[in-house]
């Protein structure tokens, strides 16, 4: 049985898509929010991770099953992270630490990380033992919260940017933005200057699934999980207009240099991922961002 904790974002919903797609598990999802819904082989189950009380009901619920644990509960903005420092090492650590010390059923667990532990790129994509250099808070707690998962014997991925459409239900992505705003005939400011290796929520969702699936892979304490080519948000605007058949003169390109409104905490420049490693985990000859 997968249990997936914050379930109910972006990520969480394409990953129930490629459970029920590529497994016969059924799934305890959990969330804060928790949509309305009936789905055969989907419980959804209400639970604030801050909350010891609701993190016992959820251990009483699931004690009797074998876990295969996504740990998606995070409080992941940066500029929210450094405005809000107390809550973030609240949800972030402490919350973390305190499931790691009460769940004894759990067969596998992986725990999204993100490219930012990295920190600013110098001369080659990282790799999964490159030195780790954050640049914001966010990105420290990420970095320690990494080296609980591990210490407890579990897995960790790192993501890059992670674009595509919502598959929530009034909630938008920055992707669906690009296309509403483009579609209405107003124009998006993206930066030029600062290269991702981006790839999409359905494909990074997939490589997910066939990691826990597949005992070998549970080996590596540490995978990337990206697509092949570098890439800047501003030329990813260009190819989703191009997919959509939208005016690609509505996307602007701007600089990191001269921003100082979008956003606070500092952000990398450059952070290119290697992803060599999980192709060869799991027999991929490449890895590229579906638009």
């Amino acid at each position: 049985m997968y249990l997936i904790i914050g379930a109910n974002g972006f990520l969480g919903s394409y990953l129930i898509k490629n459970i029920l797609e590529k497994t016969q598990d059924n799934i305890i999802a959990t969330d804060l929010f928790c949509p309305e819904e009936i789905r055969e082989r989907i419980e959804w189950f209400k639970c604030d991770i801050t909350s010891d009380e609701d993190l016992q009901k959820l251990y009483n619920q699931t004690k009797d099953k074998k876990l295969k644990v996504l740990f998606l509960a995070a409080y992941h903005h940066p500029d929210l992270v450094a405005k809000n420092p107390q809550i973030a090492w609240n949800v972030n650590i402490v919350a973390l630490a305190k499931f790691l010390g009460l769940f004894d059923n759990i067969q596998t667990l992986y725990y999204p990380s993100t490219e930012v532990v990295y920190g600013e790129m110098k001369d080659k994509p990282f790799t999964e033992d490159s030195p780790l250099n954050p640049v914001s808070r966010y990105g420290e707690l990420k970095t320690v919260a990494e080296r609980m998962i591990n210490v407890a014997g579990f897995n960790v991925v790192r993501f890059p940017v992670l674009m595509g459409p919502s598959l929530l239900l009034g909630k938008k992505h920055f992707y669906d933005e690009i296309v509403e705003t483009v579609k209405n005939g107003g124009t998006m400011e993206m930066f030029s200057d600062q290269m991702r290796s981006m790839i999409d929520f359905d494909t990074a969702a997939k490589v997910v699934v066939s990691l826990v699936e597949k005992d070998e892979a549970h080996q590596y304490p540490i995978v990337n999980i990206s697509g092949d080519e570098p890439l800047s948000k501003y030329e990813l605007g260009i190819r989703i207009c191009k997919a959509q058949g939208l005016d690609e003169s509505k996307i602007r390109a701007i600089s990191m240099d001269g921003d100082n409104k979008i956003f606070t905490a500092k952000r990398a420049k450059s952070t290119l991922l290697d992803n060599s490693l999980v192709k060869k985990i799991l027999g991929l000859s490449e890895l590229k961002i579906k638009i």
